[in-house]
């Protein structure tokens, strides 16, 4: 399926609300004894795409300083057509960091 959005396209409520683009957001804890260890968290679209969808993860505010030494790394894997795993590790525990997602077929 071709990109939704081309050059010269009206953004309208009709095209935002199709089905082919979702969003939403998870939060993710470490506590002392997964501190340092990957937390899996599943993530269920809320309607099921007709295609496998392309998802990007991106952590949302309280993340790590630069020059710190806390480190913050995150992925996604399992991704279907209803839903998929965000994975993410932390060098220190912390509780809610929030992680936004965005899915798009």
């Amino acid at each position: 399926m071709p990109f939704p959005w081309q050059p010269g396209m009206r953004i309208t409520a009709d095209r935002l609300a199709q089905a082919d683009y979702q969003r939403g957001s998870v939060p993710i804890t470490w506590t002392g004894g997964t501190a340092g260890t990957w937390v899996e968290v599943p993530v269920t679209f809320p309607t099921p795409f007709a295609s496998i969808p392309t998802v990007v993860v991106t952590p949302q505010g309280n993340i790590p300083s630069v020059g710190g030494t806390t480190t913050l790394q995150w992925g996604v894997s399992g991704v279907t057509t209803t839903g998929c795993v965000i994975r993410a590790m932390r060098s220190t525990a912390f509780t809610a960091q929030p992680f936004g997602w965005t899915a798009h077929a």
